[in-house]
């Protein structure tokens, strides 16, 4: 996670906690998650399930809750007259960008897409991507939980960093090394 993503999270109302934390743990989209309702959440076998009214490409798909999430979602009040998951004042929450501008504001975080260095919620779909990809999901998995559809999409949501290319550099290390029958330290002494 980007470090200032937990900044946010640390100064967000209340209410807007669980938003931001099941964009960053699921890759929803923002639309997705705030018509979300308990309908649509199966907690007891983790998953959410989405209709084609619900995704922007109008294609089902089945999001898997971790088990930190699921305790965000299982301490949610319910609302008698509102299905929807994210209330605000027994109102259904339609809109975050005030208090996630003023969140920004108190983490000294820039906002907004048109800001250098500027974060939107919708980075949180990169992100979540780019950390799937890193803890070694397969692109298929990934592709089928966020819902793209093409690999060109996919790879505009995967961000590949500084760390990616030194981890290649060093898996490419280690297999030289086990070529050689050496320690991946010992590469070196192959070279003229």
């Amino acid at each position: 996670m980007r470090p200032e993503y937990g900044g946010v999270m640390e100064n967000l109302p209340l209410h807007l906690k669980p938003v931001w934390a099941m964009g960053y743990l699921t890759g929803m989209r923002l639309d997705e998650i705030l018509s979300l309702t308990w309908g649509k959440l199966d907690l007891k076998a983790g998953f959410i399930y989405l209709d084609v009214t619900d995704t922007k490409t109008k294609k089902k798909r089945s999001i898997p809750i971790l088990d930190e999430l699921s305790e965000y979602l299982e301490q949610l009040p319910k609302a008698l007259h509102d299905d929807h998951v994210f209330l605000y004042r027994g109102k259904r929450i339609k809109d975050i960008r005030t208090g996630l501008k003023k969140a920004c504001e108190k983490a000294k975080v820039p906002y907004g897409r048109n800001t250098k260095d500027g974060i939107t919620f919708h980075d949180l779909r990169h992100t979540f991507n780019t950390n799937m990809r890193k803890a070694g999901v397969a692109e298929s998995v990934i592709m089928e939980i966020t819902g793209h559809e093409t690999r060109e999409m996919f790879d505009r949501y995967n961000t590949v960093d500084n760390s990616d290319k030194k981890q290649g550099v060093d898996q490419l290390r280690n297999f030289l090394g086990n070529q050689a029958g050496k320690k991946g330290s010992e590469v070196t002494t192959m070279l003229p």
